[in-house]
């Protein structure tokens, strides 16, 4: 894998090339060398050598110094706010909870079995006939990308902005988001660093271990709630889209989440 670290518009993973931009470039915060690292360390277990391109020679040196001595920057604790996305109202990723967005079809049957599945587990077909069939899409990840269930920050927009990929030109229509504490997920024996997501785990979840609460846009509450298991059927919220854009939604939702015991 390339690593191509510069003032790029966003962070992308595309054709087996990394796009990290950092937020204040030139200037990288200790987060984002974590990310730097953990990315490294992630293409390692998959026996994938990490190519680093980088023109500002302070950042290349800085950024291998850090490979170089992990221990400098792992296990250092969590900012409650990673300042310095533009894309969401805050400003920064809120980083108490994260989420797992889905279109209602998937929802449907996650809520009925009571697990969040990879796309491997899905599907039934394998991490390489899953990313040969994206490899033309905007999502073309590395084929074992597809053993995991991918993860936001409490408060992104990304989730949503995925699931509209299928279809960029239509109205805006919100996922299903299925939420967790951060916290929660570092016990799952499953949970990985990629330093691209924020989180992610190994092949399935059991809803009732971890779920801390599921937001349904409140137009889909006939279809879903007869599928509800009943251990779980008091975390799901219906929500009302009251015609609110991609920013302003996950702002309402995550007020929502903010507020729930």
């Amino acid at each position: 894998m390339l690593l191509n670290i510069a003032k790029h518009e966003s962070n992308v993973i595309e054709n087996g090339v990394y796009y990290f931009s950092p937020s204040d470039y030139p200037d990288i915060s200790e987060y984002e060398l974590r990310n730097l690292v953990a990315f490294v360390e992630y293409e390692k277990k998959y026996n994938r050598q990490t190519e680093i391109l980088c023109k500002d020679k302070t950042i290349l040196a800085l950024v291998n110094d850090t490979i170089a001595n992990p221990e400098r920057i792992i296990g250092k604790p969590l900012p409650e706010k990673i300042s310095g996305c533009t894309a969401c109202l805050q400003h920064g990723c809120l980083t108490q909870y994260v989420y797992h967005a889905t279109d209602i079809e998937a929802a449907a049957k996650i809520l009925s079995s009571g697990k969040l599945l990879s796309k491997t587990k899905v599907s039934g077909k394998t991490a390489d006939e899953l990313a040969y069939e994206k490899r033309d899409s905007l999502w073309n990840d590395p084929a074992d990308f597809f053993e995991y269930i991918m993860f936001c920050w409490g408060n992104c927009v990304v989730g949503d902005y995925v699931i509209m990929s299928d279809a960029p030109n239509s109205e805006f229509s919100p996922g299903v988001r299925f939420y967790f504490r951060y916290k929660s997920l570092l016990q799952h024996p499953g949970h990985m660093f990629d330093g691209f997501h924020c989180i992610k785990v190994k092949e399935e979840i059991v809803l009732s271990d971890y779920l801390h609460a599921c937001i349904v846009p409140a137009h889909y509450r006939d279809e879903l709630k007869s599928v509800l298991y009943p251990e779980f059927a008091s975390k799901v919220f219906f929500t009302a889209q009251d015609g609110l854009e991609i920013p302003e939604w996950s702002t309402k939702v995550y007020e929502f989440i903010n507020k729930l015991e």
